[in-house]
């Protein structure tokens, strides 16, 4: 039995604890990379939205201390030193968006995202109250991963780039890593058995357990 996923992990991870617990193979390959592009704001900004942990990792050089903070939802939010606004709900990016355009009210929103950003949060605003600048460049990386039960998926651009140079096999599970994520593969005539976001905690030996004959 094996599970694949396009992320690395830490060792301490409960999907690698998982693991260790259970009888089965994990592979952990990230099927994309990061660069960063220099790119710069033109316009004055009132806020800086963060759409996930790399946006803040390649956009944090916009913060300024006048400027407000806003985070895509918790798991970005952790990452930044002061965060005035997030998310509360991860799993719909449209319900965010509209949550953070009522907040944002009439000032104006620097996002910071990457080249291949689906720019779900900012769709919501007049091109004359945004701007966005694509400061990292999101690559992939394909390469054949060998046959498993269960593939978890944790973004768009890592399953577009699994499906590149492989094919799930007949039966194989599939746990798509958000919303944005599990429409992807739906257009791909992929449906997934689990969609989770980074604000829910997993426990994956009980969602494995009846896919792996743990």
């Amino acid at each position: 039995m094996c599970v694949f996923i396009s992320s690395e992990i830490a060792d301490d991870h409960p999907l690698a604890n998982a693991a260790k617990q259970g009888s089965f193979e994990l592979i952990a390959v990230p099927l994309i990379a990061f660069s960063p592009l220099h790119n710069v704001p033109t316009k004055p900004y009132d806020i800086l939205f963060f759409s996930s942990p790399r946006s803040f990792e390649f956009g944090q050089q916009f913060m300024r201390p006048e400027v407000l903070n806003a985070a895509f939802s918790q798991g970005t939010a952790k990452f930044l030193p002061r965060t005035d606004w997030q998310g509360k709900y991860p799993g719909n990016p449209a319900q965010t968006a509209l949550d953070f355009h009522a907040w944002a009210g009439n000032r104006r929103v620097l996002f910071p995202v990457s080249d291949r950003s689906l720019r779900s949060i900012s769709a919501a605003f007049p091109e004359s109250q945004k701007e966005v600048v694509p400061v990292y460049q999101t690559s992939l990386v394909p390469c054949h991963i060998k046959e498993c039960t269960v593939y978890v998926f944790t973004s768009p651009s890592n399953a577009e780039s699994f499906l590149q140079c492989n094919t799930l096999p007949l039966g194989a599970k599939v746990i798509a890593w958000g919303e944005s994520t599990r429409s992807f593969l739906s257009r791909q005539s992929i449906e997934s058995d689990f969609c989770r976001s980074d604000e829910d905690p997993v426990d994956w030996e009980a969602l494995l357990r009846p896919w792996l004959n743990l």
